[in-house]
């Protein structure tokens, strides 16, 4: 029997291949293909290999294989932007088809990548963006006018830029925890919503630890059991809860699901998720909670009561302070630290494998130490007193 065009094999393959070189590019298909010994395209003559910076570019921006095609359509916007700018860098204008005849190979050297990124009067964040258009770009466009060794010195000496001192950890004051509380009480699925953030800032657990079970909850020991980061197949351990937190969850289980506990057995109201939003039958999503959390938070920078930008010294300049559903689990560490609890102890309860990750805190703990003697009555009459003095402060 005659096959017909779309079972025949031949179609099927070409399909397959044409799928996957859209979704992600010709290098990486061919990479992936040659790790096996499958080549897609024929090795090109290594003679054959002069091509111009504006070849070059037109080949990124409009080969239907490049990788270019298979990014997002905000992604090309951006790509493209860094394109025309490379190029105009080199005398290249790729909007006029204006060349200099600057070969590719030319501007592709340590010293002239480097040169390009280190512009002076472009800010730490551009000259990242940049680095990581040219590694795309230098992957994309010169596999058959570089060999792999070059490719990875051109990375690693002039694309490599080192990463910016981490942020530490940012924590909530116990105003703007109470006033995110209070909104979440303005909420859809209100009780559900304030008794989430009572168990993460109650508890410190991870947001995708917030998939318990009604079984996991036990209020009168005041504890809860977790499938717990890093640990065996996600074995369940348990996290203490402060009391405020085992109220609010006692009143929200009550609420919820009280009117199941005799309809159901015992082993099918233990499987119920505590939150969910289909009556326990599957947990609420990692999504769903921390869309839930940034919306309160975007409020309360609304309502400024929370400021979402810093001062960085080291940096000179103001960065922004991505809070998170995390940052409930870093007031948990912090204030635990100003109560006077031991650093030891708070890494059990955070559930942390080394203390270096716990000792991170100690940082904010300084800085919250530093706020309250701002606020020191005497701190005022010492600034009073040298200016008397005509001290500078």
């Amino acid at each position: 029997m005659a096959y017909v065009k779309e079972d025949h094999p031949q179609f099927i393959i070409l399909d397959e291949i044409q799928t996957l070189l859209k979704k992600y590019g010709q290098v990486q298909v061919e990479k992936e293909l040659g790790s096996i010994g499958v080549l897609l395209t024929e090795q090109k003559n290594p003679k054959n290999k002069e091509i111009t910076l504006l070849e070059a570019a037109k080949h990124f921006l409009e080969d239907e294989f490049s990788t270019y095609q298979s990014i997002s359509p905000s992604s090309q916007s951006s790509y493209k932007s860094e394109t025309r700018s490379f190029c105009k860098y080199f005398g290249v204008n790729i909007d006029k088809n204006l060349s200099t005849d600057v070969l590719l190979k030319e501007v592709l050297t340590p010293e002239k990548l480097e040169a390009y990124i280190q512009q002076p009067d472009i800010a730490e964040a551009t000259r990242r963006k940049k680095a990581a258009f040219l590694r795309t770009f230098v992957d994309s466009v010169a596999r058959d006018l570089l060999s792999e060794k070059k490719i990875n010195q051109l990375n690693k000496r002039a694309l490599h830029l080192k990463p910016p001192d981490p942020q530490p950890p940012r924590a909530f004051t116990a105003e703007q925890i109470d006033y995110l509380l209070n909104l979440s009480r303005l909420t859809r699925c209100a009780l559900r919503n304030y008794t989430i953030l009572w168990t993460l800032v109650g508890t410190g657990i991870r947001v995708d630890e917030l998939h318990f079970q009604m079984g996991d909850v036990n209020l009168e020991k005041g504890w809860i059991k977790v499938k717990a980061k890093g640990r065996k197949e996600r074995a369940k351990v348990k996290r203490f809860m402060t009391k405020g937190a085992i109220k609010a969850m006692k009143y929200y289980v009550n609420f919820t699901y009280s009117h199941l506990k005799n309809v159901l057995s015992e082993t099918d109201y233990n499987r119920l998720y505590v939150f969910s939003d289909d009556n326990g039958k599957h947990a609420l999503s990692n999504r769903a909670i921390q869309k839930m959390v940034r919306g309160l938070i975007d409020k309360a920078i609304e309502d400024k009561v929370i400021q979402d930008k810093v001062w960085d010294s080291d940096r000179g300049e103001e960065v922004k302070v991505n809070y998170s559903t995390h940052s409930f689990r870093h007031s948990f560490a912090v204030y635990a630290l100003e109560s006077g609890m031991n650093i030891y102890m708070i890494k059990e309860l955070l559930g942390h494998k080394s203390i270096g990750s716990t000792e991170v805190y100690l940082d904010l703990f300084d800085e919250q130490y530093q706020k309250a003697m701002d606020k020191h009555p005497f701190a005022q009459l010492e600034i009073d007193q040298l200016k008397h003095l005509g001290v500078d402060v």
